[in-house]
């Protein structure tokens, strides 16, 4: 959610962000409403909506910003470094949700064929 609101509100930073991993430039309209897209899709993610849509995008999204900064995961002992190492369980996560979509029932607002009180 941080890095969607960056988008939305710091075009400047977010920009030569997007300009030194995937190596584009984008204009302040394009990052906009990608940052917009990329906020209700997030809302939709946590409420627990339209599941393998939602929870896929986010898996899919994620796999590729950690695939962008791999080359930062290689020299481990740097200590700038180390802020990349929080995408690995990060995506192991994303990628279990995305697994077990159909048994996350707990705190959302999708109708599920079952409710488990446990």
């Amino acid at each position: 959610m941080a890095w969607t609101l960056d988008k939305i509100l710091n075009f400047q930073h977010n920009s030569v962000m997007i300009g030194h991993y995937y190596h584009v430039d984008v204009s302040r309209a394009l990052l906009t409403s990608l940052g917009i897209m990329e906020f209700i899709l997030l809302l939709a993610f946590l409420a627990g909506l339209f599941k393998t849509l939602t929870y896929g995008v986010v898996l899919i999204a994620h796999s590729v910003t950690t695939i962008a900064s791999f080359s930062r995961l290689l020299p481990p002992y740097e200590i700038h470094q180390l802020l990349y190492f929080g995408s690995l369980p990060m995506l192991a996560a994303c990628f279990t949700l995305f697994l077990l979509r159909d048994q996350d029932t707990m705190m959302n607002f999708s109708k599920s064929k079952e409710t488990h009180m446990s």
